[in-house]
């Protein structure tokens, strides 16, 4: 019984991740500030491929499944490594939110209607 109050209680505290995709739409809109110098927080896959496999999904906007195939690895590692390096980057403080009701929007667009959601054309 302690062990399952203990989890409980750790859940709660835990903050929520966004998702991988969730932060690319937040990092591709400008709604969150990224880090010029990405930093390798990984020791399973090399650094390198670590810091090209970040830059190209969140900033380059490449597809999961190209960037397996880019560098000839199972897509599974690669949304590893994406869902990993987002978790700590957000803990860590790499990943600033510059506009918090954007980015509360941006996390939550698959809840709202679509008359909701907005969208800005940026010229």
């Amino acid at each position: 019984m302690y062990l399952v109050e203990k989890r409980q209680e750790a859940r709660l505290k835990t903050p929520v991740h966004p998702g991988c995709a969730v932060l690319r739409r937040a990092v591709r809109g400008n709604l969150v500030s990224f880090p010029s110098q990405i930093v390798a927080f990984l020791k399973s896959p090399p650094a390198d491929m670590q810091c090209r496999v970040v830059l190209l999904f969140f900033v380059h906007g490449w597809s999961s499944i190209d960037i397996a195939a880019r560098f000839d690895v199972p897509k599974h590692l690669v949304w590893g490594i994406l869902n990993d390096w987002s978790v700590r980057a957000l803990a860590l403080g790499c990943i600033q939110v510059i506009d918090p009701e954007g980015f509360d929007i941006c996390c939550r667009v698959h809840e709202l209607a679509p008359e909701e959601v907005q969208v800005h054309a940026v010229a």
